[in-house]
């Protein structure tokens, strides 16, 4: 696991059979699925894309009008750097896949498949805890909400633990005091636009067109950075479905378009923010 991050040796740990550390005990679905065998892993990770990409489109249908629209959004939402993320989540990773989980939810949900969409739901609860957060604030309705329950119940049959990652040094105190390392991780970069605005590329036209449902989904993404090390992974993988759809509604249509072409590649190195 030396190539990999802590965050990948702790699902592999649970893949081994082993306990382990909050909130890794509670992703339980990935590590049951793929095991500790990495072509597993990586065909979790590769299936993400077309999923998440996929339920990008359906879900922004039910907002827009036609094809074009819902085809920029999705490509907006796959685009976000914070998607691909850095190489100690590749292919050992959950936020990719539980993003891809929720968008097909998402999708079903708003086209009035619900007993489909509660299943997926359940599936994404499971491979990350905070995914009906999201869905609510996507859907913009408080009943997947109640897929918490999920998370709740897997906490219960499995109790977090101190697992050999954990207790290292460095991450013993990222453990013990989320708050304070996530501080020091961030300190002096509280004003960097390069950390906060840059990585969201033509998202940022969401700022014409700004909604509750967008103000709601970009604060609460960005209150996980209070009580985490990492940044923009978190809050595109949180908030990136309605910033796209925002913006592309905000676009006039003739922009639209190019501002997704100039948006989907990085302009500026991208490894040291996510």
């Amino acid at each position: 696991m030396r190539r990999y991050g802590p965050d990948a040796a702790r699902y592999m740990l649970a893949a081994d059979g082993h306990r382990v550390a909050r909130p890794f005990n509670l992703r339980w679905l990935l590590p049951a699925v793929c095991g500790t065998d990495l072509r597993m892993w990586w065909g979790a990770w590769a299936l993400s894309w077309p999923l998440a990409a996929g339920g990008a489109f359906s879900w922004a249908a039910h907002y827009t009008d036609g094809w074009l629209q819902p085809t920029l959004v999705a490509a907006l939402v796959v685009a976000l750097p914070g998607l691909w993320g850095p190489p100690v989540v590749r292919p050992v990773g959950v936020d990719l896949p539980a993003m891809a989980l929720t968008l097909a939810a998402a999708a079903l949900w708003v086209h009035g498949y619900q007993p489909i969409a509660w299943v997926l739901l359940g599936w994404a609860a499971a491979t990350k805890e905070t995914q009906p957060i999201w869905m609510a604030l996507w859907v913009w309705h408080p009943a997947p909400l109640v897929a918490l329950v999920v998370p709740a119940v897997i906490r219960w049959r499995n109790p977090p633990t101190l697992d050999a990652v954990t207790t290292t040094p460095n991450l013993r105190a990222i453990h013990d005091h989320p708050i304070r390392t996530a501080w020091e991780a961030h300190a002096g970069r509280w004003r960097d636009a390069w950390l906060w605005v840059a990585p969201w590329g033509a998202c940022i036209a969401g700022l014409w067109a700004i909604t509750p449902q967008w103000v709601a989904t970009m604060a609460t993404a960005h209150l996980q950075v209070l009580v985490a090390t990492d940044t923009v992974r978190l809050v595109h993988t949180a908030a990136g479905p309605v910033a796209a759809l925002t913006a592309i509604q905000a676009l006039p249509p003739e922009w639209a378009a190019p501002s997704v072409a100039l948006g989907s590649v990085f302009w500026w190195r991208t490894q040291e923010v996510i």
